[in-house]
């Protein structure tokens, strides 16, 4: 069970490469459905929304690997 622990902190750490895509992408998909408030939201505060979702990753993240370090050691 530790590998699945594992598995997924590596997966966490990866994805949070990649938060300015998805950002970019919600900006897009909220102007297609002419939602331009939420897009200028987006916009408007980029980075932050960046910056808080690798942390969220993050902190997932090493949950994960204290989870599978505390069953290695259980």
């Amino acid at each position: 069970m530790i590998w699945v622990w594992l598995l997924l902190a590596v997966l966490f750490l990866v994805l949070a490469q990649f938060p300015s895509q998805v950002v970019r992408f919600r900006i897009r998909f909220a102007r297609w459905i002419n939602w331009n408030w939420a897009a200028d939201l987006l916009e408007d505060h980029f980075e932050a929304w960046v910056r808080f979702f690798r942390v969220l990753l993050l902190i997932i993240a090493a949950v994960f690997l204290i989870v599978a370090w505390r069953e290695w050691y259980a």
